[in-house]
């Protein structure tokens, strides 16, 4: 019996330290295996990829990636190889979905190349599930897009529009807006990951401190001997933080 506990600790043991190490697998088992035969590939120039994927190049022509580009000339890549790898493999065989060419949707890793901090961020307690494999950096980002805001990829629609997509509930409208949704969910939220509950970008009342240092109606009394209580949305007050259609106050 005492073996058996023995062996069942080692094993969670690995495992959840696998984990915390980054080890959950980022790349799926097709994607590793093109990543290994891209080894072999050549550069072949993104004049070459224009000529099946003109719509893609035209659009990266006038993306933020395109105006960050800078030519690696050691090993010969640019423009769409810098993201996709060498091109030779699938050009011959004759293009393809994942033939011979890295998607990025299935391995995050090649954003990682230049945007490191994000990689450290999806290791935070709180995150997105990047590298569990549940999204991907193109749920959110569009590298290709030319209707998006400069150095986030993201919809120019409106600040919040990415977000919405999956978190629909929080759109509205609202009778009573929460203003800081009109700055952005990044306005109380870090978005790829954060040491606090819900990715919040600060603790407890803190939070809510940032923008609320003094309380807008006298009327209403001291809030400081409520924060003993929780925070400003859990101590009964303040529940309905992305707006309300009952209270101006954002009570429910």
């Amino acid at each position: 019996m005492i073996g058996k506990t023995k062996a069942l600790v080692m094993v969670l043991a690995l495992v959840f330290g696998f984990y915390w190490a980054g080890g959950v697998p980022t790349v799926r088992a097709d994607q590793a295996r093109v990543n290994a035969l891209l080894k072999k590939a050549k550069y072949v120039g993104m004049d070459v990829c224009a000529q099946c994927h003109d719509k893609e190049y035209k659009e990266y022509k006038l993306s933020t990636h395109y105006r960050a580009f800078i030519k690696d000339d050691t090993i010969g890549a640019e423009g769409c190889e810098t993201c996709h790898g060498p091109g030779s493999i699938h050009v011959d065989a004759g293009g393809g979905v994942g033939v011979g060419i890295i998607n990025p949707k299935k391995d995050p890793e090649i954003c990682f190349t230049c945007h490191t901090d994000k990689r450290m961020q999806f290791r935070l307690p709180y995150h997105h599930p990047v590298l569990e494999g549940k999204m991907s950096c193109s749920d959110c980002h569009d590298p290709h897009g030319i209707d998006v805001r400069p150095w986030t990829a993201t919809s120019e629609q409106d600040t919040n529009e990415v977000c919405f997509k999956c978190h629909a509930d929080k759109r509205g409208p609202f009778i009573w807006e929460h203003d800081a949704l009109k700055d952005g969910c990044t306005s109380c939220h870090q978005v790829h990951g954060s040491v606090n509950d819900k990715m919040l970008i600060a603790r407890d009342a803190n939070l809510c401190l940032r923008c609320h240092a003094t309380v807008p109606d006298p009327t209403l009394g001291n809030h400081t001997g409520r924060w003993a209580e929780g925070t400003c949305w859990s101590a009964g007050c303040h529940q309905a933080v992305h707006g309300s259609n009952f209270s101006k106050h954002l009570r429910y």
